[in-house]
Formats: structure tokens, sequence, C-alpha cells
């Protein structure tokens, strides 16, 4: 009589629960750091986009000899946070009505030069998925954006104001402008150009 070797290999019941084990470990260790890594590409991004702006305002000056917004001989702040703001800042630096399109004379840019190409990730998506053409929001759509502006032409900005975050430096920036943005109720970080 002949025995049937029985050689077959196969996994047994521990083996797999081992190499599920092992593998939602290193998922519980991986996917926080790919949060991690999607939150800095995104700042970035931001702070791209905010530097963009602070570019526009610099050619603005070039073309006129002096920054926009500035009123008085004071360092100036701008809350783009505001709609208004917003489309103000939006009309002088791209010479056009966003929601129209039209040519306008805003903010003294009275040759409606572009001074920057704003595009639809430069603003806040509504809930309703629709896009806000006169409101700046950054890539986690925080509209919590400030430009201080060199308002006593010194070259130097003070960007200590109370309520700053994230915390700004104890000694002027030389520059003639910079920005940030500030942390939102959503939990969205702050940053600035000055980290």
């Amino acid at each position: 009589m002949q025995s049937k070797n029985n050689n077959e290999s196969a996994f047994t019941l521990i083996e797999l629960l081992m190499v599920v084990a092992i593998i939602a470990i290193l998922a519980g260790i991986l996917i926080p750091a790919i949060g991690a890594v999607r939150k800095q590409a995104n700042v970035a991004a931001s702070k791209a986009q905010i530097s963009g702006y602070v570019n526009a305002i610099q050619m603005f000056k070039g073309e006129y000899n002096y920054l926009p917004f500035v009123t008085g001989g004071a360092d100036t702040t701008i809350d783009l946070s505001s709609g208004a703001q917003s489309q103000a800042f939006i009309e002088t630096l791209s010479g056009k009505d966003p929601t129209t399109g039209a040519v306008v004379q805003t903010g003294g840019n009275r040759r409606s030069s572009p001074f920057h190409s704003f595009s639809d990730s430069d603003f806040l998506l509504e809930d309703d998925n629709s896009i806000s053409q006169t409101q700046l929001a950054d890539r986690f759509g925080n509209v919590n954006i400030k430009v201080r502006l060199d308002g006593d032409g010194d070259g130097l900005i003070d960007p200590d104001v109370a309520g700053t975050s994230p915390a700004s430096p104890s000694d002027p920036i030389r520059t003639n402008v910079t920005m940030w943005v500030e942390p939102d109720a959503d939990g969205n970080p702050g940053y600035a150009l000055w980290d």
C-alpha cells in the first residue's frame, strides 16, 4: 500500500493574521505621515501664491513709484478676509473687475495694468462648489490673508502687530511688502513669508 505524501505548502491562519497585523501597523504609521506631507505641500503652494501677490505689488511700485493701498505715512495692514478689501486688491493688481472682466482703474492703477493674473485656485471655493470671484483664499480655503506695506518709505516693515499669528519677528523686516495667513476657525494653519 502506498502512502500519500502531503507536501503541499500553505499559509496557516496564524501566519495570515501576522501579515494583516504588520500591514495595519505600517498603515497606522504611514497615513499620518502622508497627511503631514500633504499639509506641508499645501503650505508651500499657498506661500508661492501669496509670494506672487507680493511680486505683483512690487511691480505696481515699479510702475507707479508708490505702493497701492497706502494712506498716510505709516505702515499699513490690509485684511483680505473682507470681501470688499479682497475685491479692491484683485481689481488693483489685475486691472479688471473680477466679476465682469471689465477694465477698471482702481487703487491707483490708472493705466489698468495687469500686474497679476488671478486663477481659480486663488479664490474661495464656496459650499456649493462655486468659485467666489471676489474673495481670495489660500489652498486650504482660508481667507485670513494679511498684507503689510511700508507706508513711511524707510524700506522696513514692522510686522509685530498685536494678535499676529504666526508669531511675527521682533525686529523689522527689510522689505516694503510682506504677507501672512492667520489660522482660521476650521483649524487651517497659519504661515508667513518671513518663516
